[in-house]
């Protein structure tokens, strides 16, 4: 449930960074490779090129930060552990020891 809650402040965090300073790579690049047509969309002001690199900003740097996030935060400590099975012929009276 904390990792949901980081990978929403920090998708939030760089939606909002990249319509301040739409520069922060790869959201303007991806754009810049696709762009194909001369559009001038806004919406409230602000155009649709950089809504789309926002939008990507956001997923990209937020799912890297949720798996830094879950690398450091490591296993979980109350994780319950399989039984193992150990096969019959392992502890067979016929088996020798060496």
């Amino acid at each position: 449930m904390l990792g949901l809650l980081v990978l929403v402040a920090s998708f939030l965090f760089f939606f909002i960074s990249t319509i301040v300073f739409p520069s922060i790579p790869p959201g303007q690049i991806v754009v810049d490779f696709f762009r194909n047509s001369e559009t001038n969309y806004t919406i409230n002001g602000v155009s649709g090129e950089s809504l789309v690199s926002a939008i990507i900003n956001g997923l990209v740097w937020s799912v890297i930060i949720l798996i830094i996030y879950s690398y450091l935060r490591g296993p979980k400590k109350d994780k319950t552990s399989l039984p193992v099975w150990v096969p019959g012929y392992a502890k067979s009276r016929n088996s020798k020891k060496g």
